[in-house]
């Protein structure tokens, strides 16, 4: 199996992810219209059961740009993919358990009446299953990739530059002080017991695809605590994944705000906080890496560039040892020219020339026809003429 066609499976591998949460987020407009859907997204609170959340306006886009990125081979796909692929599998679980844990007599959802948990957590479970083939050969293509590269000597995927890579890893390492914060401050008022329980998930949603908000800031203090040891290392992978978190975050913070700036959902400075620096910061970073991407433009990108894990510095020694090629001050020995001393007029010295002669013709001798051997058994007679 080639690059290449690991480099199309897993592209039509995250468009598949797409289709899917794409579907339910169709589903609900068709439902409940753009209206109701639009205030399902910006409140997360409507009447009955629904399929979505404001997280798979988020986790669609993410899913979007990672295949798109996938084929047409542009610079921090395999960060694109590598977020696509653990966002989405962390992110549809719950709806798998929760699909394994509902019974007719203890309901999941209680008494809400609305999309089919059965049709909504199958999908889930495709999903589950796609994540893991896709992230078999993004290891796969890890591999692959890593061997050519050891095998050209080069140093694999282009690393981030400085100031960019010190700007994501302090917006994700902000990020987690809210996150693990937040769950702190949780378990600290509700229990570690409670705290559990609304990981879990039971009986706080309103939406099978949703995850409750604890559960949402462990997953998100996992992918950041990555994004940062990528970023701090300034690995290949650092701005794809970056780039990825932050079209995660984007939509559900704009949503989030919208609700606050209507008045629809309670205004505390901490969410606020959060939602701000989940948007502008992450806007900012894309910005930041984008730039960076343009103004170093490079027509022969691997196929999964950023994808490519740096060669360790033992495998480039070889480049730096064309220095050795100092052997040229070899060409002195063209001083072996000094044998003109023909100018004299001394038989000694015309027989030494003739010997140089002689030594000079030894070469092309071999190519000499009949008439040039006639003509130097001819040249010494006319040289004793003329002495």
């Amino acid at each position: 199996m080639s690059i290449n066609q690991v480099r199309i499976a897993v592209a039509l591998l995250s468009l598949a992810l797409f289709a899917q949460t794409t579907f339910w987020l169709l589903y609900d407009i068709a439902v409940r219209g753009l209206p109701g859907a639009w205030s399902l997204w910006t409140t997360g609170w409507v009447p009955g059961l629904s399929a979505t959340s404001s997280l798979d306006l988020g986790l669609a886009a993410l899913q979007l740009c990672a295949g798109l990125a996938a084929l047409f081979r542009t610079r921090g796909a395999g960060g694109l993919l590598m977020t696509s692929c653990t966002v989405t599998l962390g992110f549809r679980l719950p709806a798998v358990w929760y699909l394994l844990l509902d019974s007719p007599s203890d309901p999941w959802f209680g008494t809400l009446k609305g999309a089919s948990l059965n049709a909504v957590g199958s999908t889930a479970v495709l999903a589950v299953v796609l994540c893991l083939v896709l992230g078999g050969l993004l290891l796969l293509a890890r591999h692959m990739e890593y061997e050519a590269a050891a095998s050209n000597a080069v140093t694999g995927g282009v690393r981030p530059v400085k100031v960019t890579a010190t700007a994501s890893g302090l917006l994700l390492a902000v990020l987690n002080v809210f996150y693990i914060g937040r769950n702190a401050v949780t378990a600290f008022q509700v229990g570690p017991g409670v705290l559990t329980d609304l990981i879990v998930g039971k009986g706080s949603g309103r939406a099978i695809l949703a995850v409750p908000s604890p559960y949402q800031w462990v997953c998100l203090t996992v992918l950041c605590g990555a994004g940062m040891l990528l970023a701090a290392r300034r690995r290949p992978t650092a701005p794809g994944f970056s780039v990825g978190l932050s079209l995660f975050m984007m939509p559900s913070a704009f949503t989030e705000l919208w609700g606050y700036a209507v008045g629809s959902m309670p205004v505390t400075a901490v969410d606020t906080s959060q939602s701000l620096l989940e948007f502008v910061g992450s806007a900012a970073v894309v910005a930041l890496i984008v730039g960076d991407v343009r103004r170093d433009r490079r027509p022969d990108d691997a196929d999964l560039d950023v994808m490519t894990p740096a060669v360790p510095m033992r495998t480039a020694a070889p480049v730096p040892a064309v220095p050795t090629t100092p052997a040229v001050p070899a060409t002195p020995a063209t001083p072996a020219t000094p044998a003109a001393p023909a100018a004299q007029d001394d038989e000694d010295d015309d027989a030494a020339e003739g010997a140089v002669e002689a030594v000079q013709v030894t070469v092309p001798a071999q190519r000499h026809t009949d008439a040039d051997t006639d003509a130097e058994a001819e040249r010494p007679a006319t040289e004793a003429a003329g002495a």
